[in-house]
């Protein structure tokens, strides 16, 4: 037999199939996409909480004051009011006659608001999303992959600032949408889409500047170290702009490079706008290069106070639970309470200014027949609902945290230990109402103090806060009860989904005279009015029974299906 010589023939590698253009964009296909995948409740957050507010406050605005006489109104009781809080909300003598308008009123009375809240949310996201994932060490699996380190933050930013400027478009059309659905075209109030587009610009690139601080400073103090800085600064720079103090702190501020951009009454400052754009590129920048540069996970130690580590021990599955989501219920606490403290604190004043104006008083009266504005009690009820979102969406969070055992493939492990998986459940949903007590009891301190200053009665709205956490604990149990029965990957997104309807209809169904049938969807609308001692037992009922029973069928859904691998 012949025998060929030669080298022996190497086995073909295995074809490697191509990543589908879907899994790069939302799935594991890249970082970019996998990050995406993993902002999903983030955007639902933003999108709902922008485009809520959007469309429920330009329905509102259209509804109370119809008329051109309650336009003038509006323009004398601005105008009468101090000058350094008129100044702190907006551009108010700019716009002159043009504040009696729906994109006047919005502009200067909730503006504010919209930027820093897209602020703080840029700010928590940039600040962890890469020191956050390297001080957990989740990021060296990462890094250990052919990717480069400039790469990995490039990819993290791109998702942020993709899921940024999704919620900024659907804030935009909701507001032209809005404004031509129930603004009066004789009255001024129809925003063009290029007056929304200049808005969400606006609102975009303040989020965008005080996030990049967030990023520049992360790779040199930390996660919470960064936030906090990028956090003090962004309201330190907000009042100083409003209140005009601080000397050179003016001229430095964003938003007094953009005082004069009033977009939604047709003025324009596009310079200051570029300004603000071209400072946040810059920030965003040298965060991607200080991230190349250093060793992950090394920072300067610049980090809040540690936990007490009784909360933070394994004693049992609830300790460990609690323990996990003890730092959301603190942030959630402390953002909503600093807001709802200053929102207090001014509708004292605010009462006593309008108390004068009784043809302002018998307008609101009209649209809200039940609340007395000529108390600080009845305006902080009217206001509260503002809070119900908010408290919502932080009983999303902790719902998101307990079902992150199971999409993070922890479960397999807790439950390797003598621990049932109704057990789990219960556990979960245990910490996860702890969790809300400790955020309303933060916020209706804060409230009450702020009552306390502004005029309003304290006890009336310490007690009249607990609204809030009654109502995130039904939302805890929704969702508690779709991660057991259904699945924990889209537990907290239904939640929010839920929080969002409720919302817009607690609203909505007033001012659009919907039948009475519809507003009672709506938990909050079971109440009553806590904020000035008036209570419904109906709502508070309500919404305990569906956080326990929501709780119960988590634990008992649980076990009927397999776990997620």
């Amino acid at each position: 037999m012949a025998v060929s010589a030669g080298a022996p023939r190497r086995a073909a590698a295995p074809a490697v199939p191509p990543i589908p253009l879907r899994s790069r964009l939302v799935g594991f296909g890249s970082i970019y996409g996998k990050t995406i995948r993993d902002s999903r409740l983030s955007f639902i957050i933003a999108a709902g909480l922008f485009g809520g507010l959007s469309l429920v406050l330009s329905a509102a605005i259209g509804t109370v004051f119809p008329t051109v006489a309650s336009r003038h109104e509006v323009d004398k009781l601005v105008t009468s009011m101090p000058a350094s809080m008129v100044n702190l909300f907006g551009n108010a003598t700019l716009m002159g006659p043009k504040l009696g308008t729906l994109g006047g009123y919005l502009t200067w009375k909730y503006g504010s608001l919209f930027a820093v809240g897209a602020g703080l949310w840029s700010i928590l996201a940039l600040s962890g999303t890469l020191a956050g994932e390297a001080a957990r060490g989740s990021l060296d699996f990462v890094a250990a992959s052919p990717f480069g380190k400039r790469r990995i933050a490039l990819e993290k930013l791109a998702a942020h600032l993709t899921i940024l400027w999704l919620a900024m478009a659907v804030m935009a059309v909701l507001l032209t949408v809005a404004s031509n659905a129930f603004g009066d075209p004789s009255l001024g109030d129809r925003i063009p889409l290029v007056g929304s587009i200049g808005f969400a610009l606006w609102v975009g690139f303040i989020a965008m500047c005080f996030g990049g601080l967030a990023l520049a400073l992360a790779p040199l103090l930390g996660r919470a170290g960064s936030a906090g800085v990028a956090g003090v600064a962004m309201v330190v720079l907000w009042l100083a702009s409003g209140l005009e103090v601080g000397g050179p702190l003016v001229t430095i501020s964003p938003f007094h490079w953009t005082a004069n951009h009033i977009p939604l009454v047709g003025i324009y400052d596009w310079g200051g706008l570029a300004a603000v754009l071209v400072v946040a590129v810059v920030l965003l920048a040298i965060g991607v290069e200080l991230f190349t540069r250093r060793d992950l996970g090394v920072t300067a130690g610049l980090s809040l106070p540690g936990l007490p580590k009784q909360v933070l021990g394994v004693h049992g599955p609830i300790s460990r639970a609690f323990g996990d989501q003890l730092p959301r219920a603190l942030a959630w606490g402390i953002g909503m309470g600093l807001m709802g403290g200053l929102l207090a604190s001014l509708v004292g004043p605010f009462s006593k200014q309008v108390a004068g104006e009784q043809n302002l008083i018998a307008t609101f009266s009209k649209v809200f027949p039940s609340f007395d504005f000529a108390t600080a009690g009845g305006w902080l009820q009217l206001y509260v609902a503002l809070f119900y979102i908010g408290a919502g969406f932080a009983a999303t969070t902790f719902v998101s945290k307990w079902a992150s055992d199971e999409t993070d493939g922890r479960l397999e492990e807790v439950l390797s230990v003598p621990l049932a998986r109704a057990r789990w459940v219960v556990s979960g949903g245990v910490a996860s109402i702890l969790s809300v007590v400790v955020m309303t009891a933060i916020v209706a301190l804060a409230i009450a103090v702020g009552a306390a200053a502004g005029g309003a009665t304290a006890g009336d709205a310490l007690l009249g806060s607990a609204s809030l956490g009654i109502y995130a604990l039904a939302i805890v149990g929704i969702g508690v009860a779709v991660g057991g029965v259904w699945r924990t990957s889209v537990a907290a997104e239904i939640a929010a989904l839920v929080v969002i309807a409720t919302y817009l209809i607690d609203l909505l169904a007033p001012a659009l005279k919907a039948p009475d049938w519809v507003h009672q969807l709506a938990l909050t609308a079971h109440f009553g009015q806590p904020m000035i001692g008036q209570w419904d037992p109906v709502g508070v009922v309500a919404c305990v029974a569906i956080g326990v029973a929501g709780i119960a069928i988590g634990a008992w859904g649980v076990t009927r299906r397999d776990i997620a691998r």
